[in-house]
């Protein structure tokens, strides 16, 4: 009865939501940095942080299905162990222990996000702040690990994302800088 899942293409459904998972995470980075940008529209903020909530909760759901093929896969299968457990595949185990990590870091961000106004703000502020390192542990993952990272798209969109998320942050950094100042001198 169940022989028909050991048929499915499972190594290319692995790889193929490896990357759905890591372009969502990213679209989820992205959609709440420009969340956080001065200057929307209280319709517009709505938008972007039900997109940005849609985006990274996809995400982790994805990549919990891409670490579940990897258990049924013929070609290079994992135990839960190995999948559960950090560091502990057999098959390059730092880069798929950044894999664990991340799908770690993805999970506690969204749970305190729903468990967010039971938090105090500054406790949920870092949490949410770890979805930085919890989208390079991902970007590292898929480099090191991705069987598709020699494909010259998908090495470029890597860079790319990695540009757009590291461009937007310096943008935010600086206008929170510049709010943060004038917000200041109104005190004044």
């Amino acid at each position: 009865m169940t022989e028909w899942i050991l048929q499915l293409p499972t190594w290319e459904m692995i790889r193929f939501f490896g990357l759905l998972s890591y372009y969502l995470l990213f679209a989820g980075v992205v959609l709440g940095i420009s969340y956080s940008f001065p200057g929307w529209t209280p319709k517009t903020k709505g938008k972007l942080y039900r997109l940005h909530g849609a985006a990274s909760v996809s995400g982790m759901f994805i990549g919990v299905l891409h670490a579940m093929l990897l258990v049924i896969d013929t070609y290079m299968p994992f135990s839960w162990y190995e999948i559960l457990l950090p560091f502990a595949a057999s098959h390059s185990p730092v880069v798929n222990g950044l894999g664990t990590l991340a799908a770690y870091g993805m999970a506690i961000i969204i749970l305190t996000t729903d468990l967010r106004n039971k938090l105090h703000r500054k406790v949920w502020r870092v949490i949410h702040f770890a979805s930085y390192p919890t989208f390079v542990l991902a970007l590292a993952h898929g480099i090191g690990g991705g069987t598709d990272t020699k494909v010259g798209w998908i090495f470029l969109s890597y860079v790319v994302t990695f540009a757009v998320v590291s461009i937007l942050l310096i943008a935010r950094a600086f206008l929170g800088g510049k709010r943060s100042l004038a917000h200041s001198a109104g005190r004044r």
